[in-house]
């Protein structure tokens, strides 16, 4: 007879020396040594009578224990009960061992060998995302050396912490085998990965299963980024099957010719493993064994359903076991899976296992495109520009489609595929646009169906994209998208601000309209006033003596230096020098004073400037004297307003006619409209770029954040 591992690849599948003991009625009968390896892998063993049971072992020269067994005096229960550490299962190569029933009648038996312990393995292919530290708690340090009826934990173990740090080469854009550990029943194991993504580091958990199978390998999946990272747990046969070498057991079979397939479904040749196809499923799976045995479904996978039905009896094997499987289509990022059936004995051995195997659909996303399990990303807030980057297999296309009554809002175009990612099909990118004015961004919800098909149309599949859809009323001023209103409120909140269907001058003249509306009106127009940093409005107030900004603070940060979409809303953007300086000719430049006038601005274009005054009551008291600046370019009309600005905590001390506005780009000047009453000092309304603490005030008039898409 022979011991063989042929089909195994590298150090993890070699066999170095081999040792055969046989049992008869529970008593070591012999032990034998094989001849010399008449292959690289075969290793030839003649017992002295085929009866009892051999066990073979490899790899075992360091292991303590087996020095000590005696023919016709050791127990195969002291057999069965020798432990090894780590070490001594992994010193010498990895310890396999192989098991034969032998018979009388035989003249010859191969027996496949197993290896002894499990493999760790640690992957992160997100890109971005870099493994720096791995810590595996709670580790059995020992294990028994051959398999038991039922996977336990050696008697004698201790527990371990493995920790792996990756100081100066983090882990990315690829994977690694970490450890190798005993077979356990052990529910205590925790792993703790810890990640980084840009310029923040994240802390992983997840528990590896609580029965750790020899021959099996565990990977700690890295899958997500940022605050989406999670950490998961994939356990797989070692090489092709549970055993080095995957040889068909006549102790777990699909029973082809009974079951019923749905489309897509496969069966590898030697009937132990059920491939399951992404896009769905529902089929009815008949299983084979020895008479008397049952099957036990082990694991779950959302979206898919394993209900049993008992079978009926055939000769020789028997149907145990009927089982309907139905799965949902997967969604893309979602891994391949794995669900064993393992089949056993009365006494509950495990016999053999069957598996199947979920597939992930092979549909890879990049960007900020998620899919739930009812094939749906909800982004809930607005968002434009590029959402994600849809990579396909050969021979699949994609296209976006809308209801009739909603705008086409999201756009398709394909780009460039990239081979790393294995897929040979089209890539495509997924942008979301903005409509400049629409009446319908209201705050609504707002859809769009990515569908991806074969070339022929068949094997749809359909997932819904939906945001929120805002805007802001805006006006154009060369290539730039004004806002109308200054901010007021939270900076992030569209309900704070006045919105394009609430819009009360939309098709009049915003001028006229300013300088006739109700006063309570035109404060609630004039936004609040606002400190870098501090997302919150600061509303005018009065405590009975002046007029101040409620919440103003005695530091802030800089409006020059922060993002420029840190305080606006989504989509939206503080000014920096160069949108300004189109309404000036300078950094420094007198527009007159009150009436209209013509100016040629830094680029030779001709505006018209009307200044007008008004002389205005808030709340139950006389604030003063306001300016409202209408600056009109290529009969585009701009009209700049405001409430001056604080420069500092006291009550009182706001300059009503010094309009301080939010400019991006520089840590000590912004621009300014320094504005002076007719009466007092007459024809000095000036735009200037100058210095001014960060305490001060300031009103946001936001631009639109351009947009490579813009839609009808």
């Amino acid at each position: 007879m022979a011991a063989d591992n042929s089909t195994g690849t590298g150090d993890e599948s070699a066999i170095h020396r081999v040792t055969g003991y046989r049992f008869v009625d529970g008593t070591l009968a012999e032990v034998i040594t094989p001849s010399q390896a008449s292959a690289e892998s075969l290793y030839t063993f003649v017992p002295a009578s085929f009866s009892g049971t051999l066990y073979i072992v490899g790899n075992a020269r360091l292991l303590t224990g087996l020095d000590a067994l005696t023919p016709e005096s050791s127990t195969l229960d002291d057999f069965l009960s020798i432990e090894g550490s780590i070490g001594e299962l992994t010193g010498e190569g990895l310890l396999m061992t192989g098991k034969s029933d032998l018979q009388s009648t035989a003249t010859s038996v191969v027996v496949p060998m197993t290896r002894s312990v499990a493999r760790v393995d640690i992957e992160s292919f997100e890109k971005g995302v870099e493994v720096q530290k791995v810590v595996v708690h709670n580790l059995a340090d020992k294990g028994y050396t051959m398999p038991r009826g039922t996977v336990e934990t050696s008697a004698s173990a201790s527990t371990f912490d493995f920790t792996k740090e990756y100081a100066d080469a983090p882990l990315a854009n690829g994977s690694e085998t970490l450890l190798y550990i005993p077979e356990q029943a052990n529910p205590a194991i925790r792993v703790e990965v810890t990640i980084r993504f840009g310029e923040g580091q994240h802390l992983l958990k997840a528990n590896l299963p609580s029965v750790i199978r020899r021959n099996e390998i565990y990977t700690l999946a890295i899958q997500g980024k940022g605050a989406e990272a999670q950490l998961v747990i994939e356990a797989d046969g070692w090489g092709t099957g549970t055993s080095t070498e995957s040889n068909p057991s006549i102790q777990g079979l699909v029973d082809v010719e009974n079951s019923l397939f749905s489309d897509g479904v496969r069966v590898n040749e030697t009937r132990d493993t059920v491939f399951v196809p992404y896009h769905g499923s529902d089929f009815m799976l008949a299983l084979l064994a020895e008479a008397n045995a049952t099957v036990t479904v082990d694991g779950s996978v959302e979206g898919v359903e394993v209900n049993r039905n008992l079978g009926k009896g055939r000769s020789t094997l028997q149907k145990i076991a009927e089982l309907s499987v139905r799965s949902s289509l997967r969604m893309p990022g979602r891994d391949t899976e794995r669900i064993h059936l393992d089949i056993q004995d009365p006494s509950s051995t495990n016999l053999g296992r069957v598996v199947l195997v979920i597939e992930a659909n092979p549909i890879q996303i990049e960007g900020a495109i998620h899919f739930d399990k009812e094939a749906t990303c909800d982004f809930k807030e607005y968002v434009e520009g590029e959402l994600g980057i849809i990579r396909l297999p050969a021979n699949k296309v994609l296209r976006v489609e809308f209801d009739t009554d909603e705008s086409a809002w999201m756009q398709a175009t394909e780009t460039e595929s990239i081979t790393r990612t294995g897929l040979s099909g089209k890539s495509y990118r997924i942008v979301g646009g903005w409509k400049p004015n629409d009446p319908r961004a209201d705050g609504r919800p707002q859809e769009g169906r990515i569908v991806i098909s074969n070339e022929d149309g068949t094997h749809k599949e359909t997932y819904t994209v939906r945001r929120i859809n805002w805007g802001l009323p805006v006006v154009k001023i060369g290539e730039t998208w004004w806002c109308k209103y200054n901010l007021r409120g939270n900076v992030k909140s569209f309900e704070d601000q006045i919105t394009i269907p609430n819009d009360p001058a939309p098709h009049h003249d915003l001028l006229s309209y300013l300088t006739t509306v109700s006063e309570d009106e035109l404060l609630n127009l004039l936004g609040d006033q606002y400190q870098g940093g501090n997302k919150q409005g600061l509303p005018l107030r009065h405590d009975g003596t002046a007029f101040y900004h409620e919440g103003v603070a005695a530091s802030a940060q800089n409006f020059g230096t922060l993002p420029p979409a840190e305080m606006a809303p989504p989509g939206y953007q503080i000014p920096g020098y160069d949108d300004y300086l189109a309404f000036s000719k300078n950094g420094n430049f007198n527009l007159g004073g009150v009436g209209s006038r013509s100016y040629q601005n830094s680029k030779g274009q001709i505006i018209q400037i009307t200044i007008v005054e008004r002389d205005v009551n808030f709340l139950g008291h006389n604030y003063g004297v306001i300016s409202f600046y209408d600056f009109e370019i290529d009969g585009a009309h701009y009209v700049l307003n405001g409430l001056g600005h604080q420069w500092n905590t006291v009550h009182g001390n706001i300059a009503r006619m010094n309009l301080l506005l939010a400019t991006y780009g520089n840590s000590s000047q912004t621009w300014v409209m320094e504005g002076y009453e007719s009466q007092v000092k007459p024809n000095e309304n000036w735009i200037k770029y100058t210095a001014n603490n960060s305490t001060k005030t300031r009103l946001i008039r936001c631009i639109k954040t351009p947009v490579e898409y813009t839609y009808d």
